[in-house]
């Protein structure tokens, strides 16, 4: 009997210590939600280990694409809608593995899947976490996710975004009724490669009416500033997603306007270089004709014309489609790759520039380039040719400088632009360039590292035609990428996208020759709702109002379309 005392001793505080870790972990998931309160950010959740896309069962390997995500893998407990889910116990998922809910927390608002994984591909996971409310209350969850992602709440799905995006907080909002006591959210996470995470805030009626009002401030602040006309499609292509566009305006008075179409989705091996034309200051414009088919994907259309008429273009090919989770969607793209021998993927793949001497009705063969950038080289008032850009120079990234001095017949390295010790390179892409009265060069880059919330533009400098630049320095301008023209008046206007809420297509003074930015004063084109945007590319009419183009989703359900926004600064003194 003594023994037994002495044992049960022994084991009392195990078990007494046992069971508070397994009532702290029942407890750590759950976030008090006050009624009316501030927001709230879920930092405590329950986590599964991360589950492969593509699996075996029943001895039949499934191959189509996010089947794993598609499929219900928490039947075993009840089923996504309702599901009992319990720390650390074990459970069954389809693939004939075990699983089971782990907690983890983070100290920032993202949940940095990446951090905790590391870089898988091609798998998903599940968070679960409890809201507890005192009361009988209206919210706003905030979701952004990296990449699709489905979120139910109290069993009914709430979220459910299907294709692969960088997280943004506010992507998706879903109005939440949080009944008093325990509510359950259930979040599963696709991950196709790179980023993976997502962002779970609450919003109460009070800070939601404040998100909702920063919309409405921005048309204020844009109202006061300038005024717009018009904005309407202006090319789209049934079933068919279009983007990345430029638009140049002749001597003659001529608009035309070239993107990538005719394409499946953002990457595909489909895309080819169209042209669309307008001689009525963009009331009007003709259908697509086709610049550009090559064997390869062919993207990101710039365009110019030269003092002596000539029209260049400019353009990428790709091979982004060449990887598995891409052909699992899409097995028609397996079966074009296997059309497409080493010879051909070495002729075409690259960077490349095509010229026209009789206004687009002929082109000369493509040319070659080191540099590449969506919206091409500009002329500048000696008659080079300059085409700021990315490139790969001995195997290593450099943001370079080409020349051509014979109106892009051919093309010379020219210089190389350097970055700040803070910076990192590979964030650095898709440049543009404006020359200003004096001569100066003013560029900017698309800056987008990891943690998007830093994607500020990046600026440089050349005084002496190109042959050396300033160490490039973050601006004050979120989005991305760059598009910059001289108006008449000698201010420099910048057009860009925003991918985060609210998302749209934004414009940006400068009445200093680019040493000071007007973000202040930041006007708001258009808007859109989704991501899926950006681009636009300006030009200034005659009679001193502005053209700006870019691509966008027009209605639900559609592919991208090419827009357009017509509108006028209202001081142009």
């Amino acid at each position: 009997m003594i023994d037994q005392i002495r044992r049960i001793t022994r084991i009392l505080p195990i078990v007494l210590i046992a069971l508070f870790y397994n009532n702290s972990l029942a407890q750590k998931h759950i976030t008090s939600i006050p009624v009316n309160g501030d927001i709230v950010t879920l930092h405590n959740w329950l986590v599964t280990a991360p589950i492969a896309n593509n699996y075996s069962q029943n001895g039949i390997n499934t191959k189509n694409f996010q089947n794993g995500f598609s499929k219900d893998f928490l039947i075993d407990i009840g089923g996504e809608t309702s599901a009992k889910i319990v720390a650390l116990k074990e459970f069954k998922t389809p693939d004939g593995k075990t699983n089971k809910f782990k907690l983890h927390s983070w100290r920032t608002d993202y949940i940095n899947l990446t951090d905790l994984f590391g870089n898988p591909s091609d798998v998903f996971t599940y968070l679960y976490a409890e809201l507890d409310s005192n009361a009988d209350q209206d919210i706003h969850l905030h979701i952004g996710t990296n990449d699709a992602g489905k979120v139910w709440f109290n069993g009914r799905l709430v979220v459910d975004h299907k294709t692969g995006r960088a997280a943004q907080p506010s992507q998706n909002i879903a109005n939440i009724h949080l009944k008093k006591g325990k509510n359950s959210i259930l979040l599963k996470i696709d991950q196709i490669g790179g980023g993976w995470g997502a962002y779970a805030q609450i919003y109460g009626p009070k800070d939601q009416k404040l998100f909702d009002s920063r919309i409405e401030r921005m048309h204020s602040q844009s109202s006061k500033n300038a005024s717009i006309m018009e904005t309407k499609v202006i090319c789209k292509e049934p079933n068919r997603y279009i983007g990345w566009p430029t638009i140049m305006k002749t001597k003659s008075g001529e608009l035309i306007a070239v993107f990538s179409g005719n394409r499946d989705q953002h990457v595909c091996p489909y895309g080819i270089t169209e042209m669309i034309r307008s001689t009525d200051n963009g009331k009007t414009w003709t259908d697509p004709i086709t610049i550009n088919n090559t064997p390869l994907d062919d993207r990101d259309a710039g365009i110019l014309e030269t003092r002596s008429g000539t029209w260049i273009v400019s353009w990428f090919t790709s091979m982004a489609f060449d990887n598995g989770r891409s052909y699992a969607q899409h097995p028609e793209y397996k079966r074009h790759r296997e059309k497409l021998n080493k010879e051909t993927i070495n002729k075409w793949l690259g960077n490349w520039t095509r010229r026209s001497t009789d206004q687009g009705k002929t082109w000369e063969e493509p040319v070659k380039q080191l540099v590449t950038a969506p919206h091409g080289p500009i002329e500048l008032k000696d008659g080079r040719l300059l085409y700021v850009g990315t490139t790969s120079i001995n195997g290593e990234k450099k943001l370079g400088v080409e020349e051509s001095k014979d109106e892009g017949k051919t093309w010379n390295l020219l210089s190389t632009i350097d970055i700040p010790k803070e910076d990192l390179l590979e964030p650095y892409s898709e440049p543009h360039v404006v020359e200003i009265p004096d001569g100066k060069l003013i560029a900017m880059f698309r800056y987008q590292p990891k943690d998007r919330s830093k994607s500020f533009l990046r600026q440089t400098e050349s005084t002496d035609g190109g042959k050396t630049w300033s160490v490039t320095r973050k601006t004050n301008i979120w989005g991305y990428p760059p598009h910059l023209i001289k108006l008449k008046n000698d201010w420099l206007l910048l057009s860009y996208g925003v991918r985060k809420i609210p998302y749209g297509e934004r414009a940006c003074i400068s009445k200093d020759g680019g040493k000071t930015w007007d973000i202040e004063n930041e006007i708001l084109l258009s808007m859109s709702a989704t991501d899926d945007l950006g681009y636009p590319a300006s030009v200034q009419l005659d009679d001193g109002s502005i053209l700006t183009i870019y691509y966008q989703i027009d209605k639900a359900g559609e592919k991208t379309s090419l827009m357009q926004t017509h509108w006028e600064l209202k001081d142009l003194k």
